[in-house]
């Protein structure tokens, strides 16, 4: 009989991306997905030590892991994923293995009785995801990171910037397509820096257009870019592509000057605002969201005034806003105090979030009447209704009687709500 793993994965896609790649590897040893009501033979944690809540939520597994042992106690523990130093060696002391999931070949030695024969050296890159979609791939084009914004602990996790050959990516890519794939989503912690390693004059936005003249009807997404990567090129591009992005996660993490510079994030406001302009400007259907984080290291109740009111001007569709917590080894939480309140914070990030349902709501009501292409995602058949995403990641739904999930669809937009917008199938 074979023997069964259970993945639970936190935090971003990357780490979606990194669960599938680490399935495929399980697989390949003679693992099977255990069934939902079963215990698993293998359960492994993909971590995200760059929120404090994430690796909090694993700690508190332990009742679980418990009783899951009396039900298996052959039952081996794994975490792997962002995992600073410090949990680490906390992690070490509560399960049986902790790895870098760049090193997935050590499953193959250090799972004991496990170990199956197989290649011994596994290039991350080069594993075949287990993909957790039918319609929707996610595609790593690069691990790790350069920039060292202070309060960030992807360096330390995941370490320097590794990017993958454009030829592995195209060929990934093309795959997908060739078995029906909707979209395609580029990964990396700031992927328009990304470069092709065996031809460096080859850039992002180069890998973009190629993708962009395969065949097939998809769309190409990518997360998360950096605003000092964007130039004329790379919006001129955008703004005439029929695939790629019309949406983008565009982090701005402070609206001011003194904090960004103490963040090290190596823009200024105008220099974001510049870049941002130039993308509503010039693409058609453009939509954005952003990422902000409050309370960041002596952040004054002016400072965060001028976040507001940048907030306020940009009008983004979503915001991805959090209080600062310090992470471990970072250079905020080693040189600088945190010296903002958790009240303080708390009334922060609910003074911005009120803003953000204000213009996510006014953006969203700008389709009102028209008919969007939705690319459905979810289908819920009691409800008898159907979810998915336009092009430029908006939100709809729409009475389905029956399952499109995977397929495109044009619904026409009847009402607006904070978040999403709802319709009825054309």
């Amino acid at each position: 009989m074979k023997k069964s793993y259970r993945i639970v994965t936190y935090g971003c896609a990357m780490n979606r991306s990194d669960s599938e790649r680490m399935a495929a590897t399980l697989e390949s040893l003679g693992f099977q997905p255990a069934r939902e009501n079963r215990a698993p033979d293998l359960l492994i944690f993909n971590a995200c030590s760059v929120r404090q809540s994430a690796i909090d939520r694993i700690y508190g597994q332990a009742g679980n892991i418990r009783e899951l042992k009396t039900r298996n106690p052959k039952l081996k523990t794994i975490v792997t994923g962002c995992v600073l130093p410090q949990d680490r060696g906390s992690f070490k002391q509560r399960f049986d293995l902790v790895f870098n999931i760049k090193d997935l070949a050590r499953l193959r030695s250090d799972l004991g009785d496990f170990k199956k024969p197989s290649q011994q050296d596994i290039d991350y890159f080069k594993i075949e995801p287990r993909s957790q979609s039918k319609f929707s791939a996610l595609v790593p084009v690069s691990f790790g990171c350069n920039r060292f914004c202070t309060y960030c602990a992807v360096p330390y996790t995941r370490g320097l910037e590794i990017d993958r050959p454009a030829a592995e990516i195209v060929a990934e890519v093309a795959e997908f397509i060739s078995r029906g794939f909707r979209e395609i989503t580029l990964l990396g912690q700031t992927v328009s820096s990304w470069r092709d390693p065996e031809k460096p004059k080859y850039e992002f936005v180069d890998l973009l257009a190629e993708i962009e003249k395969m065949p097939g009807k998809f769309w190409l997404r990518f997360t998360s870019p950096y605003v000092l990567d964007f130039d004329e090129k790379l919006i001129r591009f955008l703004a005439q592509a029929q695939k790629a992005n019309n949406y983008l996660n565009l982090p701005l993490q402070s609206g001011d000057d003194t904090i960004l510079k103490r963040m090290n994030r190596r823009y200024s406001v105008s220099e974001y605002l510049r870049v941002l302009n130039w993308a509503k400007k010039q693409i058609p259907d453009f939509n954005f969201s952003t990422d902000i984080i409050v309370g960041f290291c002596g952040e004054t109740g002016k400072q965060f005034q001028n976040t507001y009111q940048v907030f306020a001007r940009i009008k983004p569709a979503m915001a991805y806003i959090a209080r600062y917590s310090p992470r471990p080894g970072t250079v905020s939480q080693k040189l600088m105090k945190d010296d903002v309140s958790a009240k303080t914070k708390k009334a922060r990030l609910e003074k911005l979030t009120r803003l953000l349902r204000k213009t996510a709501k006014e953006n969203l009501e700008k389709e009102i009447g028209k008919t969007l292409e939705v690319l459905v995602d979810t289908w819920r058949p009691r409800k008898k209704e159907s979810l998915g995403k336009t092009r430029n990641f908006k939100t709809v739904r729409f009475p389905s009687p029956k399952n499109l999930t995977g397929q495109f669809a044009n619904v026409k937009i009847l009402k607006a709500r904070e978040f999403e917008l709802e319709g009825k199938l054309i």
